[in-house]
């Protein structure tokens, strides 16, 4: 009977033990920009589902690396070298990178600092031009014996080519996590830093910044936002940076190019004997009303109507893509920063509970199982020499663990 007890005790400890995961990275405290002094980051790693929060890990001083190069982690397994920062640019990244319990949500953050600053990642350049020449080759290769592609449109050509880069990307085995991998491999866009005086109006607020690429470029840019919609708020920003016109500033023609055809021919009931067919006819009639906006004024509430403004000399699509591709580069840098603050994490629990596990195991939560994941995904009698992450964005994680 003893022995049963002695047996389910151990089977409890055990159950206990392997519940616990690592969900998430916040620094203790946040490092200003300005800071000249950086002591070394300490990340919460969130491991239990009975108690919040674990003790701290420290990544390791932020470490000069040569002419505006620094090291953010350098206790890491994955140390992570950032190219073309000051301390305080780099201070300032290494904080966002160790912050926020869902730490994917500081992504944008990252990426603004990223493209406001053009900065660049020597462990992420080398890992893109190791790939890089197998993702061309499998292209071309592809676009060779496609017989499609010589009779093929410009237009179908993009889409075969978007194609045959989404097999090229599988066809390397990497997972990346929630980083568009395929996006890096194509390179950094031409207008890369075309962006940067733009987004100094936007002083460190992706969100703001992503809401206003997201208006861009639309078919008419005037909205109605009401008081109770969700970006009203940013709508009003945006007006105070100059990005976005309100009300009467708009131009009349485009507030009567939002309305619809049976709306414009209601305004214009008392001026025209019947309907108009045709709504270009009919808001060049109502532009030309001498008391336009009285008329408008009993239609629409002026202060819900937003019109927003494109950036004066840059093309809209190259503000997209190059966000696009900061965005890439900060997924990609977040995830290994937090892989490795948690093969850190790893290692200093077994050594705070001495004598409860006899084992290493390096999981993947990944279903199937990334191919890149296969061969290091087991249990380890001894610490293993190599340890999660074993590439840019790996999402391996190195637990303590049982020999089975």
């Amino acid at each position: 009977m003893e022995l049963l007890i002695l047996i389910g005790l151990v089977a409890a400890v055990w159950y206990w033990v392997k519940s616990r995961k690592a969900k998430a990275a916040v620094p203790q405290r946040p490092i200003a920009s300005d800071e000249v002094d950086t002591p070394a980051l300490r990340v919460t790693i969130t491991s239990s589902t009975y108690r919040s929060t674990d003790s701290p890990v420290d990544v390791g001083d932020l470490t000069s690396a040569g002419d505006q190069a620094w090291i953010l982690n350098p206790k890491s397994s994955f140390p992570l070298t950032v190219l073309g920062a000051d301390r305080g640019t780099a201070a300032r990244l290494r904080e966002y990178l160790g912050r926020a319990e869902i730490w994917l949500q500081r992504a944008p953050e990252v990426a603004l600092i990223v493209a406001q600053h053009n900065l660049r990642f020597k462990e992420l350049d080398a890992f893109v031009a190791q790939h890089k020449r197998k993702f061309d080759a499998e292209v071309q290769q592809r676009i060779a014996s496609s017989t499609e592609w010589p009779e093929a449109s410009p237009k179908d050509r993009l889409d075969l080519r978007a194609e045959f880069e989404a097999a090229a990307e599988a066809a390397l085995g990497l997972h990346t996590g929630g980083a568009d991998l395929g996006l890096l491999l194509r390179g950094q866009p031409a207008a890369f830093a075309d962006d940067d005086e733009l987004l100094k109006l936007f002083n460190g607020d992706a969100a703001l910044y992503s809401f206003y690429l997201s208006r861009l470029g639309r078919a008419n840019p005037v909205a109605t936002v009401k008081v109770d919609d969700a970006g009203r708020r940013s709508w009003e920003q945006l007006v105070d940076k100059g990005m976005a016109r309100r009300g009467k500033d708009i131009p009349s023609e485009l507030l009567l190019d939002g309305m619809k055809l049976k709306e414009l021919n209601e305004l214009l009931s008392i001026v025209v004997e019947k309907p108009l067919g045709r709504k270009a006819k009919a808001v060049e009639v109502a532009a030309a009303l001498p008391d336009l906006h009285e008329r408008l004024s009993t239609r629409i509430a002026f202060r819900e109507m937003f019109q927003i403004l494109p950036p004066a000399g840059l093309e809209v699509a190259g503000l997209v893509e190059s966000f696009a591709y900061a965005n890439a580069v900060a997924t990609m840098v977040q995830q290994t920063f937090v892989t490795g603050a948690q093969t850190l994490h790893a290692i200093e629990q077994r050594k705070r509970d001495v004598g409860i596990y006899d084992a290493w195991e390096v999981s993947n939560w990944e279903d199937p199982l990334p191919a890149c994941a296969a061969g290091v995904c087991k249990k380890y009698e001894r610490l293993p020499a190599k340890r999660p992450p074993f590439h840019m964005g790996c999402t391996c994680r190195l637990e303590c663990s049982f020999k089975d």
